[in-house]
C-alpha cells in the first residue's frame, strides 16, 4: 500500500474523462498512484513493479528530501531512523528506489488509448492516440491559448498566427542592430537616438581597449627592461674578456647594441602576440650565438 504524501500534479493532466476507450480491465495499470491520472510518459520501481507518471515521481522524490533534511536538521539524533530516511524511497517504501523502463505490456496499452484535446472546452473536437496527444496539443491544435510576451494577452493559436501578432503587437521588445539598445515597439527609436547610442558604446568600447592596452605596454616593458639586465650582465662578460679578439669584441659589441635598440624600438610599440614572441625568438638567438 502506498504511504501517505502530497504532491504537486501535472500541469495538464490526462483525466480519466478524456480516455475514449478504456478498458475497465487496464484502468488500474495506466493509473498513476501518485497524481491519479493517467500516466504520462511513465517510469517503473524495479523493486514493486509500480509505474508513475516521470513528473510525479521526480517531485515526490525531491519532496522527500527535504523531509528528510528537516528531519535531520531538527534532530540530532544518530539512529536508524536518520539512516533509513536517507535513503530514496518510492510511494510504496521500497528503498532505495530504483529507476527503469515501464514494461512493453504498459507502453503497448497506453498507445493504444484514444483521448480528447485537452483544449476540447474551448472547442477542440480532435480525439488523438496517446503518443500523438503532445505534439498536437503543443503545436497544432488551434484552440491552444497563448499569451502575448509583450502585452500578456491570451487568445486563441489560430488568432494568434492569423493576425501575426507579434509583428504587430506594440509591446513587443526590439533590438536595433546598429546600437543594441533595447526598446518597445511602441517607444519611438529614432536616427538620433541611435546615433547618440552608437557613440556612448564607442566611448565605452574605446575606454576598454585602453586599460587592457595599457596592462599590455607595463607587461612589455617590464619584459624589456628584463632584458636590458641581461644585455648589461653579457656586455660587462665579454667587456672584460682579454683574451678576446678586437674585431670579435667590436663585432659582439655591435650586436648587442643593435638587439638594445631593438628592443627599444619595440618597447614603444604595442606589439601582437605573434609580434612578441617573433621578437623575443630572435633576441633569445643572438643571445645563443654570442654564448657559443
Amino acid at each position: 500500500m502506498a504511504s501517505n504524501f502530497q504532491t504537486e500534479f501535472p500541469l495538464n493532466p490526462i483525466i480519466l474523462e478524456r480516455v475514449t476507450n478504456l478498458n475497465a480491465q487496464h484502468a488500474d495499470l495506466v493509473h498513476c498512484p501518485i497524481c491519479n491520472h493517467i500516466l504520462w510518459k511513465p517510469v517503473t520501481c524495479s523493486l514493486c513493479e509500480n509505474s508513475f507518471c516521470y513528473q510525479c515521481i521526480q517531485k515526490w522524490l525531491f519532496e522527500q528530501q527535504e523531509q528528510i533534511i528537516e528531519y535531520i536538521y531538527n534532530n540530532n539524533e544518530n539512529d536508524y531512523l536518520i539512516k533509513s530516511l536517507s535513503l530514496t524511497r518510492c510511494p510504496f517504501n521500497c528503498s532505495p528506489y530504483q529507476e527503469r523502463k515501464c514494461p512493453p505490456l504498459l507502453t503497448s496499452i497506453l498507445s493504444k488509448l484514444t483521448i480528447e484535446c485537452r483544449n476540447k472546452s474551448y472547442g477542440c473536437q480532435e480525439i488523438l492516440f496517446y503518443e500523438q496527444l503532445e505534439k498536437h496539443e503543443e503545436e497544432f491544435c488551434q484552440y491552444k491559448i497563448i499569451r502575448c510576451p509583450g502585452c500578456k494577452q491570451d487568445m486563441f493559436k489560430s488568432i494568434f498566427d492569423k493576425d501575426e501578432h507579434l509583428l504587430n503587437c506594440l509591446y513587443i521588445e526590439l533590438e536595433c542592430k546598429k546600437c543594441q539598445s533595447i526598446f518597445k515597439r511602441k517607444d519611438k527609436h529614432s536616427e538620433f537616438d541611435c546615433m547618440q547610442q552608437q557613440i556612448y558604446l564607442l566611448k565605452k568600447n574605446m575606454i576598454t581597449l585602453e586599460q587592457k592596452s595599457s596592462k599590455i605596454f607595463d607587461i612589455q616593458r617590464k619584459k624589456i627592461d628584463i632584458l636590458d639586465e641581461k644585455f648589461d650582465i653579457i656586455e660587462d662578460i665579454y667587456g672584460h674578456d682579454d683574451d678576446t679578439d678586437d674585431h670579435d669584441d667590436q663585432h659582439k659589441n655591435k650586436t648587442i647594441n643593435s638587439i638594445r635598440m631593438l628592443t627599444h624600438l619595440f618597447s614603444f610599440q604595442i606589439m601582437g602576440k605573434s609580434q612578441i614572441i617573433i621578437t623575443i625568438g630572435f633576441i633569445i638567438f643572438i643571445i645563443f650565438i654570442l654564448l657559443i
